[in-house]
């Protein structure tokens, strides 16, 4: 049960990191402090994994447990 508890808490703390993001944000996303993919698009969070297009059209999901992402540009609203 304690292990399950901490693995919740980790989801929550990887998706606290994403909450500000909105679905077509353009966005980096970094893994081990190298850029994956080149620059893509935010779709969501879900599950503990980021969802999102690179710019080739590829969808990907990605552990937010080893990555960082980086919003491109600021939303006008």
């Amino acid at each position: 049960m304690a292990g399950r508890c901490s693995g919740d808490r980790r989801t929550s703390q990887s998706r606290s990191r994403v909450d500000s993001f909105r679905r077509g944000d353009k966005i980096q996303v970094f893994s081990a402090g190298r850029q994956l993919d080149g620059n893509g698009t935010f779709i969501r969070a879900e599950g503990g994994f980021l969802v999102w297009e690179d710019n080739s059209g590829n969808r990907n999901t990605t552990s937010l447990e080893s990555i960082s992402v980086r919003r491109l540009r600021k939303r006008s609203c």
